[in-house]
């Protein structure tokens, strides 16, 4: 299995995906349920997914996430040239793709998420995507507002995809990640995610989630 089918499975495995944006975007969770029981999670309506995953079931639905990556010619490039210009590590980028819209660069929220990193209208204009439904635009604006989250929140993950979710302000309000079910389950989707594309692409080799002296979420090798 691929490094990316792995990541495919697990996002299915995990659960609930949810929204994101410079305000609150927390997303109600839809589920799509199969003939066997089992569920695909998103924080979208999406017609297609729901589609597939009742005919077809899981598989069904991981090939259509496949197929979405695998139809935007140039992606992955630009996601590993744009995380890597602004030092972030392109398989977070990836694993936020995933559990915000499973690759779809035309997904919207209910709450008005948009595209492929699902980002607030403002807050893509503001990060520079004027078109918010262009793959290319998306990851660029999101990429950079990562970056601005993660300086925001001096280099701490955990927080910084935190405010992803519910907002910088909702972090700060609560000094540390809020007591939202759904940012738990975002930081918990986000993170493990990560930790096992890493692992898998790098081979045997486990990712743990650790707090250093100052209290900030790393991840290391070590």
């Amino acid at each position: 299995m691929s490094p990316f089918a792995y990541l495919l499975v697990v996002v299915v495995l995990l659960g609930a995906v949810l929204g994101v944006g410079l305000k609150s975007a927390r997303a109600e969770i839809i589920a799509y349920t199969d003939k066997s029981g089992r569920r695909v999670y998103v924080n979208v309506e999406d017609e297609e997914l729901r589609a597939a995953t009742l005919k077809g079931g899981v598989p069904a639905a991981l090939q259509l996430m496949e197929q979405r990556r695998q139809a935007m010619p140039g992606i992955d490039t630009h996601i590993d040239f744009t995380a890597k210009r602004h030092a972030i590590d392109p398989r977070l980028v990836r694993a936020i793709i995933q559990v915000e819209s499973a690759w779809n660069p035309r997904a919207r929220s209910r709450k008005g998420a948009q595209g492929l990193m699902q980002l607030m209208p403002d807050t893509g204009a503001r990060f520079g995507a004027r078109d918010p439904f262009d793959p290319r635009q998306n990851v660029s604006a999101g990429v950079l507002y990562l970056r601005y989250l993660l300086d925001r929140f001096e280099n701490d993950v955990e927080l910084a995809l935190a405010a992803y979710n519910a907002g910088p302000t909702a972090v700060e309000g609560a000094n540390g990640v809020p007591r939202y079910r759904e940012t738990q389950q975002y930081l918990e989707k986000v993170q493990t995610l990560y930790g096992r594309l890493r692992s898998r692409v790098e081979g045997t080799e486990r990712i743990y989630r650790v707090a250093d002296d100052q209290g900030r979420t790393i991840f290391t090798n070590e």
